[in-house]
């Protein structure tokens, strides 16, 4: 691997990181979610999302992990999201459910 494709990778997987972080960070101080920075918000809305590759049952799961009943239909998110955002969108699909009390999204609108 050649350097400057490791320091992308260790960006990108810091990056990660740091949006995962924000959103536990976020929901255990029950920061309303229009309030949250609109990078963090655009990839936990993603990582809500059913998908056609297989990630749809996480996205359920999360969901119920986190108690939250309604949709977000009313925030923008892109239709078609960068790499980046997928990538961060399926960190916090993966991750978040394991980092975070049952219930503790019910406040969440």
């Amino acid at each position: 691997m050649k350097t400057h494709e490791r320091e992308d990778l260790e960006s990108f997987i810091a990056h990660e990181n740091k949006i995962l972080e924000e959103c536990v960070d976020l929901i255990n101080r029950r920061i309303p979610l229009s309030e949250w920075p609109r990078e963090t918000r655009i990839a936990f809305l993603l990582a809500l999302q059913p998908r056609q590759d297989g990630e749809t049952r996480k996205a359920f799961s999360m969901a119920r992990h986190l108690r939250i009943d309604g949709r977000f239909d009313h925030y923008d998110v892109p239709e078609t999201p960068s790499a980046l955002q997928r990538r961060c969108s399926e960190r916090i699909r993966a991750d978040l459910p394991g980092l975070i009390r049952l219930g503790a999204g019910r406040y969440l609108q």
